[in-house]
């Protein structure tokens, strides 16, 4: 017996911070979700076959989403219209995107789908290839630095020019590499940078400073829109005014940066009730058990998710994929309260979990 679906469950091991890696990832195209089969049916697949379906659904429910959500629709919208918007002409510095929310509410998902959104949108209209004195350039619409915790203002250009696989990219200092990044965006027409994990960014140290000032430079000096994603960037002091010697350029850097957010989930009002809901019924959806059934998520599981994950979509997508997981190697094939307990999922969703079962009153969540 055949069951579709199969060969879904590839492994996508793109490296985002290069120029390659990205592309794969922007012109990959969407996960194809398994044929959901009866029980009966997967108990007669020939061993392999069985394997290869299983395979195929934990590859599916691992990468989830994005779901849409109204917090994630909001941040699309904001960030469409910053980019649209930013047809500034030379010598005019465009305003920048900051996008800061507490961990685990899917800052990073969310920058990276509205980058693929972007990066196809503009080579749909237009094309992929640059006219050049040599030949022709690759567009590149988007690129991608992912920060670490010993950035400095030459690591910064270092790895934008190894994003773009530029010559001589681990030689010069921080100015030389800045201005050969400089020349790669500008002849590859990019038009947004995306900078993640700003928050691994000491701003009170002055390496941090520096790391801050030249954030701005950057920002002033390419013809593109930035998109710093981190958590607690305000009060890290990236957009503060009291970083003693950058404190005017700050200052002048927070009146051009937008700053967006994402905010836990809740159940606290009939509308926030409806939009934790309205999540879990996406969620739902797709989710790929031969014993699933209306309602199993959304319904009979709605309170309990809640207080697992406390609201926060990493760690609820988490308990889904693990739980989803064990539902076909237990051979449950559907999602219960009984089996999610028997699932951990990260630390500070566990220790909330204890604390709201110390605390929770006779009668359940409101």
């Amino acid at each position: 017996m055949n069951a579709p679906g199969f060969d879904a469950a590839i492994e996508r091991d793109w490296d985002l911070s290069t120029r390659a890696g990205w592309f794969d990832m922007a012109a990959a195209e969407d996960r194809a979700r398994p044929e959901p089969l009866t029980s009966e049916q997967i108990k007669a697949l020939p061993q392999a076959a069985r394997r290869s379906y299983d395979l195929a659904r934990a590859d599916w429910h691992a990468n989830l989403g994005p779901i849409r959500t109204p917090g994630l629709e909001q941040v699309f919208d904001a960030l469409g219209e910053i980019c649209g918007s930013n047809l500034h002409e030379g010598g005019r510095a465009k305003p920048a995107a900051v996008l800061d929310a507490m961990p685990g509410l899917g800052k990073t998902t969310c920058a990276l789908a509205f980058g693929k959104a972007f990066h196809r949108g503009q080579i749909d209209r237009f094309g992929p290839e640059i006219p050049a004195p040599d030949g022709v350039w690759q567009r590149v619409p988007v690129a991608y630095l992912p920060l670490t915790s010993n950035t400095t203002m030459r690591s910064l250009n270092a790895m934008l020019c190894r994003f773009y696989g530029m010559p001589g990219r681990l030689s010069g200092n921080a100015m030389q590499l800045a201005h050969r990044a400089a020349q790669a965006v500008a002849e590859c027409k990019t038009r947004l940078v995306i900078v993640d994990d700003v928050h691994f960014v000491d701003f009170t140290r002055r390496d941090g400073q520096e790391v801050a000032n030249h954030f701005k430079w950057l920002a002033n000096t390419f013809p593109v829109t930035f998109l710093f994603v981190g958590v607690g960037l305000r009060s890290r002091g990236l957009l503060d005014e009291s970083l003693g010697a950058g404190q005017a350029a700050l200052s002048q850097t927070a009146r051009r940066w937008t700053v967006l957010g994402l905010e836990p989930f809740a159940r606290s009002d009939t509308a926030a009730r409806s939009v934790w809901r309205q999540l879990l019924l996406g969620i739902e959806r797709e989710v790929v058990l031969a014993n699933g059934r209306r309602g199993m998520i959304a319904d009979e599981l709605g309170e309990y998710l809640f207080t697992r994950s406390t609201g926060h979509f990493a760690s609820l997508m988490s308990l889904i994929n693990r739980g989803c997981f064990r539902a076909v190697t237990t051979g449950a094939e559907a999602l219960s309260a009984g089996l999610l307990d028997a699932v951990r999922i990260d630390e500070a969703a566990e220790t909330a979990r204890t604390a709201l079962r110390r605390n929770r009153p006779t009668g359940g969540m409101p």
